[in-house]
């Protein structure tokens, strides 16, 4: 795959920061003042653990970033003005649309950084959530490719908008990977992790 020459980050953390960035992230590049932005957005201040996760992994690039509070919405999102930071994930997602070979510990940060953003893990199940069908759709293969395989899938209609939120459950078997995932963690604290 190629990937930066200033990656800090193990194959498994580099798969966190995608994942997590195609479920909940958004970069946008100014020709006009020549400004960089690259965000990760948290949907609640529940996150806050989930946030430094994210904060941490960027700090290993050697990058800044800081913290924009959203009152109104119980909301928060993680900033950085680099272009740095924005060339190197907009590769690895680029590398991830076109089905570049990767390896089995950067699908499993793919997975764990994409259930964080937008997935849920209660006991008893895992949930992937996305607006984009074919987004969705591969990180169904992905999980796949590791054995997890998908127990359902549909939409319904966002209450927000009338755009369709897809959905999909896959396998409680992703627990026992050796994931990085905050909230299967959560969901399953204790819960041995073997497969590998």
């Amino acid at each position: 795959m190629n990937r930066p020459q200033f990656s800090n980050l193990s194959e498994k953390e580099t798969g966190y920061l995608t994942g997590f960035f195609i479920g909940d992230g958004y970069c946008f590049y100014s020709k006009k003042d020549r400004h960089y932005m690259v965000e990760f957005c948290f949907s609640s201040l529940n996150d806050v653990e989930i946030s430094k996760t994210i904060v941490s992994l960027i700090d290993k690039l050697g990058i800044k970033c800081f913290k924009v509070i959203d009152k109104r919405f119980n909301a928060f999102k993680i900033k950085s003005n680099s272009r740095k930071l924005m060339e190197f994930i907009l590769a690895e997602k680029e590398n991830f649309i076109k089905d570049k070979e990767l390896s089995r510990a950067y699908k499993i940060g793919l997975i764990s950084g994409f259930i964080d953003s937008d997935g849920y893990a209660k006991h008893g199940e895992i949930l992937l959530t996305q607006k984009n069908r074919d987004i969705l759709i591969k990180f169904l293969r992905l999980t796949e490719s590791l054995g997890i395989e998908t127990k359902s899938i549909w939409s319904k209609k966002n209450y927000k908008t009338e755009n369709l939120i897809w959905r999909a459950r896959i396998s409680t078997k992703f627990k026992h990977l050796k994931h990085n995932s905050y909230k299967v963690n959560l969901a399953y604290s204790g819960v041995e992790q073997n497969l590998e």
